[in-house]
């Protein structure tokens, strides 16, 4: 299954791109939801070819599964970072983040992941779309003061 968001955010894309590759706007856009506990290095900046471990905690709080994020690339022309995830029960969560021009100087950044956890496909599917409107949320927040 598919979920796939997008959003108008109020910075140029050259400052969202920037700030998308940085393991702390992951902490931020991510923070209320789901925190992550390192299970080894995790660089500053994405770079392709990194493979991250995390241990998730759901809502900062309770304990979920190991899971592992593969940065399979980093494209800075196209403004698009792509990775192959898993953990737990999900064995698929392939992740593709884009950030594009948009009208008045703006960004549209856009979220599309591909999932499969098998019995639990749809629950995953459906927490990702609520996870990923409250990501974008937290974006729009954020680029008000990039």
């Amino acid at each position: 299954m598919i979920v796939h968001v997008t959003t108008e955010l109020e910075a140029p894309p050259d400052r969202v791109w920037e700030t998308l590759k940085k393991v702390d706007t992951l902490r931020y856009i991510s923070r209320g939801l789901l925190g992550f506990r390192p299970l080894g290095l995790v660089p500053e900046t994405l770079r392709g070819g990194e493979v991250v471990r995390v241990r998730l905690l759901f809502f900062h709080l309770v304990p979920a599964w190991a899971h592992e994020i593969r940065i399979v690339s980093v494209d800075e022309e196209a403004r698009q970072i792509e990775t192959r995830e898993h953990g737990g029960g999900v064995k698929t969560w392939n992740h593709r983040l884009t950030v594009e021009p948009a009208g008045g100087g703006g960004s549209r950044y856009t979220d599309r992941i591909e999932i499969e956890a098998g019995p639990a496909t749809r629950l995953v599917w459906a927490y990702a779309n609520l996870f990923y409107r409250y990501r974008q949320w937290r974006w729009r927040r954020l680029a008000r003061t990039l």
